[in-house]
């Protein structure tokens, strides 16, 4: 929920919380330095979860990992989170056959789901690729295919994927990208 609580042992009572700007998904831990008690937590998501998306409840949201440490009567407080640039979705015309969507959406499922999150929804881990500026444009092959970003993590599909199955799986963010855009659209209209 994006506080870090304490509570009474005895009672359960909630005798301290502050946020952290993110989830707190680690227990924490305490330990003494010089007299003074402090308290540890690593904070932001991880693991599997935090790739998984699809929509689950609490999921998709922002990620700032670190691990932050309370001293017993301490003062000080996190600095303010920078605004954060709303994304917008802006995706190409959904031109592609059912057939082609569905074996992009079987693709996506076996190749991508685990990064890129169940239904092609992000978990914020990794980027959303409904988002994809790169959906209109060959850059989406040099990025899968080709490893144009190999240094952030993300890695060639040459070995597994060819250019028409990566067509496939692109045509199938499209198609979620515009059912996602279409109902935001619905609900801003409300």
């Amino acid at each position: 929920a994006g506080d870090f609580a304490a509570y009474r042992a005895d009672t359960g009572e909630q005798v301290w919380s502050t946020p952290v700007q993110t989830g707190v998904i680690a227990a924490p831990m305490t330990y003494q330095v010089g007299g003074d008690q402090y308290v540890a937590v690593l904070v932001g998501w991880g693991g599997n979860y935090a790739l998984f998306g699809g929509g689950l409840p609490g999921n998709n949201q922002r990620n700032i990992s670190r691990v932050l440490t309370f001293k017993l009567n301490g003062s000080a407080n996190l600095p303010p989170l920078s605004a954060q640039k709303p994304s917008v979705l802006d995706p190409p015309p959904a031109t592609a056959s059912a057939g082609t969507v569905a074996q992009g959406r079987h693709l996506f499922g076996r190749h991508c789901a685990i990064c890129h999150g169940v239904d092609a929804v992000s978990g914020g881990l990794v980027p959303d690729l409904r988002y994809s500026r790169l959906l209109g444009n060959d850059g989406w092959y040099s990025v899968v295919l080709g490893g144009a970003l190999k240094d952030q993590g993300m890695v060639s599909f040459a070995q597994d994927l060819n250019r028409k199955q990566v067509s496939a799986i692109r045509a199938y963010i499209i198609g979620e990208a515009n059912a996602a855009k279409a109902a935001a659209a619905r609900s801003g209209a409300r």
